[in-house]
């Protein structure tokens, strides 16, 4: 592709030489042939020259736009060839240094205009408006063009920018995510394999034969190195740190969850609810990030938390209406990474999750967690 954007660039420098040439030959044999007020110079070809020689810099207009434009400084001078305005542009479009552009500008409408050999000052005005219509023009628009080109540039590097930093909080949500829900996996697989690793050493010590032993010590030995292993894998993705030994959360701290959430929140929860720890764990990470989900994207409008059972398992629900329209925060669009953590979160225990908008504007958030985690 910048090979054949390359040849279209050079075909079209080539035609425009050519046909900026024609005009200019065409132009001086017509003043000099037709017009016999015009002096006609001792070497009647001149002109015609001076037409060709600006015409042909024209071809490296691009790659060397301030060499063009000062070589045609002295053409100007003797003649006022048709390619003046073309290097001019090409200098204000390609350069990139504002300064020098009116200086070259400048200099080249005084070179045509040979203002010093004016005998009266409404000739002088006359020679210089005349190089002006010659010069500024062709000097603003390739200003015009260069702003243009440095604001798309400036718009497009802005553009990737703004979208590799969406890409890197994207990335960075999930690898969050990763983490939580490799804890979560860790609590809820330690617990299972916690459990077999004490039931085989209950069956070593009441087994009836050295070979029941022998295999109840093999299970015990295999589930302690495959905590271990957990560990070490938890750990991993825990930036290499050893897993946390603190306790979690559970259910019973969702009261304190509700009043430091910096919401106006309102829970309401049955009496006389026992979940396993696993379960109960689930139930606060859902209404903690249902939670931080309405303090930032409805912040000021109510949140109500209900904890019931349903059946022999739990229901979670969090919802609120819409916030008020001047405490609308403007915000770029969610990556919903967080809604996915916690639909896997909810999946991994043997849930249902489902969170949408409602009909009034607001949200409503909901997870049914099963008494038996899978």
């Amino acid at each position: 592709m910048p090979s054949h954007t390359s040849a279209r660039k050079l075909a079209g420098d080539v035609l425009l030489a050519c046909a900026v040439g024609a005009v200019g030959v065409a132009s001086d044999l017509v003043i000099s042939g037709v017009v016999p007020l015009v002096p006609v110079p001792d070497f009647p070809w001149r002109g015609v020259l001076i037409q060709v020689i600006a015409a042909a810099l024209l071809l490296v207009r691009r790659s060397h736009p301030l060499q063009v434009a000062l070589l045609t400084i002295p053409l100007a001078y003797l003649e006022a060839p048709v390619a003046v305005p073309f290097a001019l542009y090409s200098l204000g479009a390609h350069l990139g240094r504002r300064r020098l552009l009116i200086g070259v500008a400048a200099v080249t409408m005084l070179a045509m205009s040979r203002v010093w050999e004016a005998q009266t000052l409404a000739t002088a005005i006359q020679l210089i408006s005349v190089s002006g219509l010659f010069t500024i023009p062709a000097t603003l628009l390739g200003l015009y063009i260069d702003s243009t080109r440095r604001l798309n540039r400036a718009l497009a590097e802005r553009a990737e920018r703004a979208e590799a930093e969406q890409r890197l909080r994207i990335e960075q949500a999930r690898a969050e995510e990763r983490t939580r829900l490799a804890r979560e996996m860790h609590d809820v697989v330690t617990h299972h394999v916690s459990l077999m690793v004490l039931q085989a050493g209950s069956l070593r010590m009441s087994a009836p034969t050295k070979e029941v032993r022998r295999a109840a010590e093999e299970l015990r030995a295999t589930g302690r190195r495959a905590l271990d292993e957990l560990r070490e894998v938890v750990g991993v993705l825990h930036d290499a740190e050893p897993v946390e030994l603190a306790p979690q959360p559970t259910l019973v701290d969702l009261s304190r969850l509700v009043a430091e959430s910096g919401v106006a929140a309102e829970l309401t929860q049955d009496d006389g609810i026992t979940v396993s720890a696993a379960l109960g764990r689930t139930a606060y990470r859902v209404v903690q990030e249902a939670l931080t989900n309405a303090r930032k994207h409805a912040p000021g409008a109510p949140v109500r938390v209900r904890v019931s059972r349903d059946g022999a398992g739990l229901r979670v629900s969090v919802s609120n209406p819409a916030a008020p329209r001047e405490s609308r925060p403007v915000m770029p669009p969610s990556s919903r990474t967080g809604l996915l953590g916690l639909r896997q979160r909810v999946e991994l225990v043997g849930g249902a999750f489902h969170a949408a908008p409602t009909p009034e504007g607001g949200f409503e958030l909901t997870a049914s967690l099963p008494a038996v985690t899978r």
